[in-house]
């Protein structure tokens, strides 16, 4: 994901950090799946059929950071 959106492989420290983001993101949606599902009901496309709303709500949380990222904003 990060090499999409900055265009570099992410340091060890980043892939940990993210890694972390991603579980503690992915435990909180299995926990309340009413809140996935409100999450990726959002904007104006529909999810593809049969992805694990949870786990596509724990990667759209760990993707947002990442788009904040001067490196995302101002890449070549």
């Amino acid at each position: 994901m990060m090499q999409r959106t900055v265009i570099r492989k992410p340091t060890e420290r980043e892939m940990k950090i993210l890694l972390a983001g991603f579980e503690e993101q992915l435990a909180v949606y299995q926990a309340d799946p009413e809140a996935a599902k409100q999450l990726i009901a959002i904007g104006t496309s529909q999810p593809a059929a049969g992805l694990d709303p949870a786990r596509l709500a724990a990667w759209t949380m760990t993707a947002s950071p990442l788009m904040t990222l001067a490196e995302f904003i101002t890449k070549p």
